[in-house]
């Protein structure tokens, strides 16, 4: 009973709204994954079903008229999920999801405009709008979201109020004035050299990527931003992880064709038309792990891990200022370090004992991490301690010495080859042959006395030779008469290219020797063990192998086999070198031993959900079906309804039913 009235009460909102005043359904589609790192960002045209198909999305009903308006087969229902190579070459771009002040400046920097405008990052005062994979500073993620529109040709048109005052304050008001006077209809690209389309936001529909459980107060603001403070005509909410998931079934079916077959790397990795899928997101600020089947997140088994990319770099942080240099304001370069260096090993302990048994610098995992100057460098590099170093140098020399020593001895094998066969030759021969062979080694050995004869007059001229010029060397540039010349040898000039060159190259290892250089040992793979050990920090929980355990074992029976045998590692953590074999590594030993255990790392996981989200936007009918305009929400916000009514079905439960109706 509640349910229907909150279904009437719904569709009471949303036809309260006149049918003139209706928003389109065929609007471009800016799709934005808002991480608590960076925001993945890029804009999608109008889909191509509307101009394939001829359909009016504004005078459909429901999904049964969608189909039967577009002559789609009933039968046909994982078309959600199908591989589609329309608008595939859709770019996406990232930028930093904060704003930053350099010092002694009121001038405020947002998303990619730090990245182009100042080289020493660790200068700027810093402000991050998400903490805990929520947005908790609204003005921030504002700038940012504009910064995101403007790079994407969108121009924002805040709502007006009720005394005619547009949305937004003196932030937006600014932009518009900055605007003024532009062109509204194309501008002009100069890194691509062409015409590029700009939309206004009351003509753009929004998909954010948001994670599971945010509160409603959160979730309300962010619609304010989105509709209020921004104008967007239409708003999509959908969990990153059921994005990541409906691109890795598209990626199963796809590779189940012949064309896709083909493919090396993943011949073998077959489809088990389960259409489940465990998503483990390891990201900047949190881990989920999300089982979701067809593309729908089984909520009751939602598990989260408060351990993340955030989590290491503070850790990394600390523990180089406790051992060598002070690096708590230099967030990102030990940030950077920890990108270029850390690993996950499957033999923690093994990898510990070896440690305290070697001298630090022989260890085989030693490195050491260049600082930049920012005078000459920018950014970190990586080479190795100076006794692996020579190490390395004494290993190569050795293997030079083993390969000329094995050339050496199949150049002798062969010559005592060619040597038998000449004497199995002369065997054969008439013995008049060897009289004259006799004849022929007599004439040899008097040649070979001329030989030697003209070998020693050769010995002599060279030793005068090099005593007449190292006489010239003491001399200097003194002539015949004892005076000063200007002329100089040959032997001088290529000895003086020779002492440049050496002298040049110790002054370059020297400036390499002076820089200051973070010694990375141990901590290369004791930090991200923290991922799958949190009890190392005092965190009293299990780490991702028991999370996803844990998660797969709160889904109903049926689902538990095909959810191990579907796990997908998607965020920037699991690409750390290492990660995708410890997590198959502990979860064959914690899952049952009756069922298959398969892991999955996509070539890109910290895009493949943006991907995802790209793939699913070019559904037919996806923005009438997925979205929310602009008239509709503030007719539901005065009615009364909560977050969870406006939201709640369209993000969990609309794709299921999408695929069976």
């Amino acid at each position: 009973a509640k349910s229907s009235k909150v279904d009437a009460t719904l569709f009471v909102a949303e036809a309260s709204v006149a049918q003139h005043l209706r928003i389109a359904t065929n609007l471009p589609v800016c799709i934005v994954d808002n991480g608590g790192w960076t925001v993945k960002y890029g804009i999608v045209p109008p889909p191509a079903a509307v101009t394939k198909y001829k359909c009016n999305d504004t005078k459909r009903k429901n999904d049964r008229e969608v189909k039967k308006s577009c002559g789609e087969n009933s039968a046909s229902n994982d078309n959600a999920f199908r591989h589609e190579n329309v608008n595939d070459n859709i770019p996406m771009s990232t930028m930093y999801n904060a704003t930053a002040r350099p010092p002694h400046q009121l001038t405020v920097l947002a998303g990619d405009e730090i990245t182009t405008r100042m080289k020493n990052l660790g200068q700027l005062s810093w402000n991050y709008p998400m903490e805990r994979g929520m947005v908790c500073d609204g003005e921030t993620q504002l700038r940012v979201w504009a910064r995101v529109l403007e790079v994407l040709g969108v121009v924002p048109v805040p709502m007006m109020m009720g005394s005619g005052r547009m949305g937004g304050g003196g932030f937006l008001a600014t932009m518009a004035a900055a605007r003024r006077g532009k062109p509204s209809v194309a501008s002009i690209d100069p890194a691509a050299g062409k015409q590029q389309v700009t939309y206004s936001s009351n003509t753009c529909a929004f998909l954010l990527l948001v994670p599971p459980f945010v509160p409603a107060v959160i979730s309300e603001g962010v619609d304010c931003i989105l509709f209020r403070e921004l104008g967007i005509a239409r708003v999509s909410r959908m969990l990153g992880a059921c994005m990541a998931a409906v691109r890795y079934l598209s990626f199963c079916q796809s590779i189940s064709d012949s064309t896709a077959g083909s493919d090396v790397k993943n011949r073998g990795w077959i489809d088990d038309n389960t259409k489940c899928c465990c998503v483990v997101d390891s990201g900047y600020s949190f881990t989920h792990i999300v089982p979701t089947h067809c593309g729908e997140a089984l909520v009751k088994a939602i598990r989260r891990l408060n351990v993340g990319g955030k989590v290491l770099t503070n850790l990394l942080k600390e523990a180089v200022t406790y051992r060598q240099w002070n690096m708590m304001d230099e967030y990102h370069i030990v940030n950077d370090a920890k990108e270029q260096l850390c690993f996950v090993t499957d033999q923690f302990d093994k990898e510990m004992k070896q440690a305290r048994a070697t001298r630090k610098g022989l260890r085989w995992f030693d490195r050491e991490y260049l600082l930049p100057d920012f005078v000459n460098t920018f950014q970190g590099s990586v080479r190795l301690p100076q006794p692996l170093q020579r190490k390395k140098e004494m290993e190569e020399m050795e293997s030079i010495k083993k390969e000329m020593d094995r050339l050496n001895d199949e150049k002798e094998q062969q010559e005592l080859v060619d040597e038998a066969k000449d004497l199995a030759k002369m065997r054969v021969e008439e013995g008049d042959v060897r009289k004259d062979k006799c004849a022929v080694n007599e004439s040899v050995d008097q040649q070979g006395q001329k030989t030697s004869k003209i070998r020693k007059s050769k010995k002599e001229k060279k030793r005068r030779r090099h005593k007449n010029e190292k006489k010239d060397n003491d001399d200097g540039d003194m002539d015949d008469s004892g005076n000063e010349t200007d002329e100089e040898t040959d032997h001088q000039r290529l000895q003086r290219l020779k002492k440049m060159r050496e002298t040049e190259r110790k002054r370059r290892e020297q400036e390499s020797l002076e820089r200051q250089a973070l010694a990375m040992s141990v901590e290369r793979f004791a930090i991200p063990e923290v991922l799958f050990r949190p009890s190392d920090i005092g965190l009293d929980c299990g780490g991702i192998a028991e999370a996803i355990v844990e998660s797969i074992e709160a889904c109903d029976t049926i689902f538990r086999a095909a959810m191990y045998h579907n796990v997908l590692l998607v965020g920037g953590n699991t690409k750390i070198p290492g990660f995708r074999d410890r997590v198959n590594l502990e979860l064959r030993k914690l899952a049952p031993a009756n069922y298959e255990v398969r892991v999955y790392l996509p070539e890109e996981p910290a895009s493949y959900t943006w991907e995802g989200a790209k793939q699913f936007s070019r559904q037919p009918g996806f923005q009438e079906r997925f979205s929310v305009d602009r008239l509709s929400w503030e007719a539901m916000k005065k009615s009364g309804k909560s977050q969870q009514e406006i939201w709640g079905k369209k993000m969990y439960n609309s794709m299921k039913n999408t695929l069976h109706n």
